[in-house]
């Protein structure tokens, strides 16, 4: 008999990064599987300490333009060293596997209009090892979201809902369904990542936002 990949749920992160609009902030969110927790510095701003797989920081305020982003570990070994522009807007910098090793890849967190009984979400796949996936989130379906693609965001009405994730190949073999709970006049992004380097190991992080 074949083992059963069981897959890890991370809870809602309901209010982690509750924010306004910041010039040029910058969030990292560790989606890596195999490598011990991260240190990340942006020029000469330390950004996160120990940044575990599956989380993510809060905005950090840095100056527009190209910046050196550098990846290390608990005893200085640098992972990634590498430029990556930060805009005026605000930027979520994924750690992500790759078939050389590890990569950072910028996210544009745009926003999207809401009103007292809507939502907006948006997915971004990160998990390397699993390829494209299927996300249904009640009658909006993100379908053949390709491995490094975040798509647009679709306004929804709030409320309670289940996201369930299959592969674009198999839809009706559901690899994971999580809750996923939107409040009004926000705006999310449901984070596909793998927990270890399986097709089948997916979990979630959904990240609530607020830009008014």
């Amino acid at each position: 008999m074949n083992d059963v990949l069981l897959p890890q749920v991370n809870s809602n992160c309901r209010f982690c990064n509750f924010n306004q609009w910041m010039p040029a902030g910058v969030r990292v969110l560790n989606a890596a599987v195999n490598y011990n927790p991260f240190s990340v510095t942006i020029g000469n701003n330390n950004i996160a300490t120990n940044l575990d797989q599956g989380s993510i920081t809060r905005y950090n305020q840095v100056n527009q333009g190209y910046q050196t982003v550098t990846l290390s570990g608990s005893n200085g070994y640098i992972y990634v060293q590498k430029q990556v522009y930060i805009g005026d807007g605000m930027t979520t910098i994924a750690i992500i596997n790759t078939a050389s090793g590890l990569d950072l890849l910028p996210i544009s967190d745009t926003a999207c209009a809401t009103n007292a009984f809507s939502s907006c979400i948006r997915v971004a796949n990160l998990a390397y090892y699993s390829g494209p996936v299927n996300v249904e989130l009640g009658n909006v379906i993100f379908s053949s979201v390709p491995f490094r693609d975040v798509t647009a965001f679709s306004r929804v009405s709030s409320g309670n809902y289940t996201a369930r994730i299959s592969r674009p190949q198999r839809p009706g073999n559901v690899l994971l369904s999580v809750p996923a709970n939107l409040s009004p006049n926000r705006i999310y992004t449901m984070y596909i990542m793998n927990w270890n380097a399986s097709a089948d190991a997916i979990q979630t992080l959904l990240v609530e936002d607020r830009r008014s």
